[in-house]
């Protein structure tokens, strides 16, 4: 009987649909008929999806960030990511080229990792996705000796999100300007001008042997550098050291003469590719 009744409803359902160009079923009604009852009919689907890729478990066992030495690029621990085009919304095709390296002077050759890049700060062990809550983000590694290159970045929501992330980036980075003596940490922020609508901050890194007072002394030579930057809703960061491995030589306290300018062009370009 119930089906009967269903089956007439049903029925004026089409009628009222010739004449208004709206089919519409009840709920109660597509039940008692059961899934699928009506053909043509769709029923409401939710979708749901959920990062296969999140933030790994462990950070890398090289240089802990948190150490007193000069941190070395740090690398956590992710299946399934990897620094291939097509990470996601940003992509590898976004980053930095060795054209684009040469060009500042750089000679530096890309390395594949399975893992992701961590924000060198003082503590933490922080991926950019894990400060953006969006991602994963698009990275690359260069290798050239002594001087070590990451670069990653990744799109927010839309540019509030995004000028909210460079905030957040930051200010975990600068809560290592000051630090124990004896400690590496960073030098004042510094500003690239790159026109609307993008920005850039970095700060340069100075070794734990300058430390002698808590704060990187005025005009200490650095070693490397950090760079966050946003084009519209697209934010990366560049890291770059100078000393990654001194080998058997004498320990590296700072970078050549003119590397703060390399860093700066490379920054301009990153930012160029970005947008």
């Amino acid at each position: 009987m119930r089906r009967g009744r269903a089956a007439l409803v049903v029925a004026a359902a089409a009628l009222l649909g010739s004449l208004t160009g709206a089919f519409v079923l009840p709920d109660r009604v597509a039940g008692a008929l059961g899934d699928g009852a009506v053909a043509g009919v769709p029923s409401r689907v939710v979708s749901s999806s959920t990062d296969p890729t999140g933030p790994g478990a462990s950070p890398s066992s090289a240089a802990s960030s948190s150490s007193s030495a000069t941190p070395s690029r740090s690398v956590t621990s992710a299946p399934g990511s990897s620094s291939s085009a097509g990470d996601g919304p940003v992509s590898t095709a976004d980053l930095l080229t060795a054209d684009d390296l040469a060009a500042v002077g750089l000679d530096l050759s890309p390395q594949r990792s399975d893992g992701r890049a961590e924000i060198v700060a003082c503590t933490d062990h922080e991926t950019l996705d894990d400060v953006a809550e969006s991602g994963p983000p698009a990275q690359q590694f260069w290798d050239g000796g002594t001087v070590g290159l990451t670069e990653q970045a990744v799109l927010a929501r839309d540019e509030d999100e995004a000028v909210a992330v460079v905030r957040r980036v930051l200010r975990r980075l600068e809560a290592c300007q000051r630090r124990p003596v004896g400690y590496w940490l960073y030098g004042p922020t510094r500003t690239v001008r790159l026109g609307v609508p993008g920005t850039a901050r970095w700060l340069p890194k100075v070794s734990e042997e300058l430390n002698t007072t808590g704060r990187a002394p005025a005009g200490a030579p650095d070693d490397g550098g950090v760079a966050v930057l946003r084009r519209g809703s697209r934010v990366a960061v560049l890291d770059i050291s100078w000393c990654q491995s001194a080998g058997d030589g004498a320990p590296c306290t700072e970078g050549p003469e003119d590397g703060d300018a390399q860093f700066v062009a490379l920054v301009r370009r990153a930012a160029d590719r970005l947008g």
